[in-house]
């Protein structure tokens, strides 16, 4: 088996994308698209990649392309979602899915109906120190979950420029929210079971707009945990998770400039009365971006589904549940803020 595939994005797409796909001798890489075609043409000839689009909608509809790799902003996804199904292209997307439920729905219907393999690059859950922390969780290392602490400060170069991305724009499905907290849902999920709803959310307004998130994360099992994400704190901590159990604790941690490479694990328990590391992630290489790693073992299972006509996890409906969240979120901390001023005027 051979999958043909055409990469459409050509960041992320190029970076990422490209090396993942062709990591895999089932996979051929046969062609870019991006939005602007000279560049694409570029990144074609400077990869070694056959052939270069100055539209993604004729990649997708080309007989020599099997499957559609999508590393586009939230906003345009879900349009070139429905197209590559409509034509029977497997799609392999980015998070989050869209900008609105409403787009995300719609792409999952699409993949459903045309019957095609669709996943989804939420990272996390494919980095080894994360599922060493699942496996001692699901072992009771810690006991019963009772709470939690997720905090994610870092200085994005969006922030640090105020440059006109979809990274800057949570109208367009970005901001902190689209950008980090939708791995922060789906993570939660994955490792500490399903979000029953949020409480106290802050997503702050004026400058700081879509560079923040703070609240409070309750969970169907019970455990209840705080958020804070922010993407303009300089020489911020990094992404650190801390869980709470009736018997000890855990503690996943990254203070590294790279969002994959450099995760640890501590666990205390009752018994060692102290914290100690249990797993190192290896630091990536020089030059290369630490996600590359984590998205190749999920190209790997993409092919897997083509080749053996399986579903693959994380799909589509996975990304229809975090917008879901996402929206959830938004509201709670759009509806706080307007609380405040409510009370702000009541008071004055």
């Amino acid at each position: 088996m051979t999958v043909r595939v055409g990469v459409i994005g050509l960041r992320f797409g190029s970076q990422v994308h490209v090396p993942a796909f062709r990591s895999d001798a089932r996979c051929e890489v046969m062609a870019l698209a991006g939005r602007d075609p000279g560049k694409a043409a570029a990144a074609a000839r400077e990869l070694n990649v056959p052939a270069s689009f100055e539209d993604w909608r004729d990649l997708v509809k080309a007989p020599e392309i099997d499957a559609v790799s999508i590393a586009v902003p939230p906003a345009a996804q879900p349009a070139i979602v429905v197209e590559a199904a409509r034509h029977g292209k497997h799609v392999f997307c980015e998070k989050p899915l869209a900008a609105s439920i409403l787009d995300a729905q719609d792409a999952l219907r699409a993949v459903q109906h045309a019957g095609v393999v669709h996943g989804m690059d939420f990272t996390f859950p494919e980095i080894a120190a994360w599922r060493h922390a699942r496996t001692l969780i699901a072992e009771d290392a810690i006991g019963q979950v009772a709470h939690f602490a997720c905090t994610w400060r870092v200085e994005t170069y969006a922030s640090r420029t105020n440059a006109e991305t979809w990274k800057n724009r949570p109208l367009d499905g970005g901001g902190v929210l689209g950008n980090f907290v939708s791995h922060v849902f789906y993570n939660i999920e994955w490792l500490l079971g399903r979000i029953d709803g949020f409480d106290g959310m802050v997503c702050p307004q004026g400058r700081r707009s879509g560079r923040a998130v703070d609240g409070v994360v309750r969970l169907e099992s019970g455990a209840v945990g705080s958020l804070s994400v922010s993407s303009d704190a300089f020489l911020g901590s990094g992404h650190l998770l801390e869980v709470y159990g009736d018997k000890g604790t855990l503690v996943l941690s990254n203070p590294t400039a790279d969002y994959a490479a450099g995760f640890r694990v501590h666990v205390g328990t009752r018994a060692s009365g102290r914290l100690t590391c249990v797993f190192e992630n290896e630091g990536g290489a020089p030059q290369v971006d630490g996600r590359l790693s984590a998205v190749t073992v999920l190209v790997r299972r993409f092919l897997d589904a083509i080749d053996g006509g399986a579903a693959m996890t994380p799909n589509l409906a996975d990304g229809v549940r975090v917008q879901e969240l996402l929206a959830l979120a938004d509201a709670a901390g759009h509806s706080t803020a307007r609380d405040a001023r409510n009370r702000a005027a009541f008071t004055s």
